[in-house]
């Protein structure tokens, strides 16, 4: 049988910004218009808006690579055609009108009420001036139109600006969007007030959303991606079934392992789970991004040219294909720090990496010798006697290589998914995701006991057992603590709460009156969890503590008893910047609260200005 060329990882390829080839990463340059888009809310929620009789203009915005454009021509496809499935001679006649028309200087299409639609293809293409004179425009379109506009969010906010500067002919008028985009980031509604403004900031759009009923496609692009290269179109793979290197080919190995009827989806969820992670950590990771991580962890980084140059070396050898299989280059080990900048993820996910993590339950299980048809290295190579240095450090090494190896695989074919995040560093992974739970225990204050004395160890207190209480300091003794501080306010455990991203963001739109939509208009993943603390006065609002997953991880680890003031010096700084809005300035009383180091103790002024001391 000859060596087949499989046009199918070709395709797969073009999607990783290593080669010069990478037509698939962008829509503008995409070549094989067969390839269906996943179905992402965020186009249900964009056809809803435009429909809207007082939506006038809607921003798509965020970090390069979210697919701004793709929404777009995705819209007008849906506007021109009513059947479910978009030809590929529609998605070609979208694209040119969009590379006619996409600068918004003339309706592109008609909305279903018959409105007319200008869409404004990137914010980037135009200099500053022309930019802010373009988005006072688009905030009345003509014809009482509707306009799209797709903006990053760095272009978005210097083009405001430059209108916002009456001395060299600005209006102000566009300062609106970057209202309502913030508007967005703390309280989660995408709209204006009036309603005539929309913006959608698709930094929030996750790739390893949770289920939502709300959701066509409750997998996420990830799930999806894996299985549209994988599984549901079995015939693309059929050349290698016919070639002769199939036995030696870590791409069909990886292909086959995440196709596996039996333990593929397992695997499959595995890798949704370490993507969700990482979103949880704070990383954004963009559509290009995720489709370039999916696409090295698939071929590990190798074209069929790669592998029968390897198969025609040596047609028996098996100890090169382990660093390119799936759970060895989702890490992305083999690739520079230059090419690692190129994407991101790759970073968030590294840090994430099981087989750094050693723990007794899962290295005792890990055999040396079940390391699969592609063991990292020959089992002779570490087993040999040593007798120099030289080679107890390269036994040292080796031996870190096998196990790193067998703990990432043994991540995506554990059955037990319980103690995933423990597995990738995260003590805390299981208590952030609860939170989210709306059917959680509301009795189990374990999380909320822990936050807080998280928060009170970031202040320089450590108390013993569970107390009832928060101790606040005086700000003056947040970055200066001598033996003893100020304590400057307690607050009762009982009146504290931990919440969700989303409960957090209706909690805040409460006073407004306005219902927070972000998580309806994107893939939606909870990254961050509040602690809601009772403000001093009555007439105000808490005071909100954000915490990622990451965030929150350092505050259970402080909580526990870790001092790591000098490494997280400015996580330190800004959580105790957030606990000195809780600090009690107008306590008039002659009683005052000193922790003298963790004894909590009273000084009280008596008469003739006598300082007397009890113990609290």
């Amino acid at each position: 049988m000859p060596l087949e060329v499989n046009k199918h990882v070709q395709r797969i390829r073009r999607y990783q910004p290593f080669d010069v080839d990478t037509s698939e990463m962008i829509y503008e340059l995409q070549a094989d218009w067969t390839q269906s888009l996943f179905p992402v809310v965020t186009l249900d929620y964009l056809q809803e808006a435009i429909e809207r009789p007082k939506t006038k203009t809607i921003v798509l915005t965020g970090d390069a690579g979210h697919g701004k454009t793709s929404l777009c021509a995705s819209l007008l496809a849906r506007l021109r055609i009513d059947a479910e499935t978009v030809t590929p001679d529609v998605r070609k006649a979208v694209f040119r009108d969009l590379s006619e028309a996409g600068d918004a200087s003339r309706p592109i299409g008609r909305t279903c009420s018959g409105r007319p639609l200008f869409i404004l293809r990137d914010l980037s293409e135009l200099s500053l001036q022309a930019g802010a004179h373009k988005l006072v425009e688009l905030l009345d379109p003509a014809d009482e139109g509707v306009a799209v506009i797709c903006a990053n969010e760095g272009q978005l906010r210097k083009c405001v600006a430059e209108d916002n500067n009456l001395d060299k002919g600005g209006t102000g008028r566009a300062k609106v969007l970057v209202e309502t985009l913030t508007d967005g980031i703390v309280r989660g509604q995408v709209s204006a007030p009036d309603r005539t403004v929309t913006v959608i900031n698709l930094n929030y759009q996750s790739v390893a959303p949770e289920n939502s009923v709300a959701a066509e496609n409750k997998d996420g692009l990830i799930l999806w991606v894996l299985k549209q290269w994988t599984t549901t179109q079995w015939s693309r793979w059929k050349p290698c079934e016919t070639c002769d290197a199939r036995k030696v080919c870590p791409i069909l190995a990886n292909r086959n392992e995440l196709s596996d009827p039996t333990r593929g989806p397992q695997r499959r969820a595995a890798i949704r789970d370490v993507f969700a992670a990482a979103e949880r950590t704070g990383a954004v990771v963009t559509t290009r991004q995720a489709l370039s991580v999916t696409s090295y962890m698939l071929t590990g980084g190798l074209s069929c040219e790669n592998v029968h140059a390897r198969y025609q070396w040596s047609r028996s050898n098996r100890l090169w294909q382990a660093p390119h299989l799936y759970h060895q280059a989702l890490f992305g080990d083999r690739l520079t720090q230059q090419q690692r900048h190129l994407v991101p993820a790759f970073f968030a996910l590294r840090k994430l990496d099981p087989g750094k993590v050693s723990r007794r339950a899962v290295d005792d299980r890990l055999d040396p010798d079940m390391t699969g048809d592609f063991p990292p290295a020959d089992a002779s190579s570490y087993l040999q006697r040593v007798r120099t240095n030289r080679d107890v450090q390269k036994q040292a090494e080796q031996l870190r290589g096998l196990y790193t190896f067998l703990r990432r695989a043994d991540f995506f074919n554990s059955e037990d998914n319980t103690d995933r995040f423990a597995r990738m560093g995260l003590q805390a992974g299981d208590d952030f995701v609860r939170v989210q739970d709306k059917n959680r225990d509301l009795a189990d204050t374990r999380v909320r006991d822990r936050f807080l004395k998280g928060l009170e160890a970031v202040q320089g207190i450590h108390r013993a057992g569970s107390n009832p209480d928060f101790s606040i300091l005086d700000p003056a003794f947040f970055s200066h603590r001598a033996r003893a501080a100020v304590i400057s306010r307690r607050v009762p455990s009982k009146g504290v709460e931990v919440v969700d991203q989303v409960t957090q963001w209706q909690r805040e739109g409460h006073t407004s009156g306005l219902t927070p939509e972000m998580h309806k208009a994107v893939e939606w993943l909870n990254r961050a969890i509040y602690i809601r603390i009772p403000a001093v006065d009555s007439d105000q609002d808490a005071v909100s503590v954000e915490a990622d997953l990451l965030r929150f991880e350092l505050l259970t680890r402080w909580a526990a008893g870790l001092r790591s003031e000098v490494q997280h010096e400015a996580e330190i700084r800004g959580l105790t910047g957030s606990l000195a809005e809780l600090a009690n300035s107008s306590n008039r009383d002659d009683e005052i609260q000193v922790l003298a180091g963790n004894v909590m103790r009273k000084l009280m002024i008596d008469v003739g200005d006598k300082i007397r001391s009890v113990r609290a």
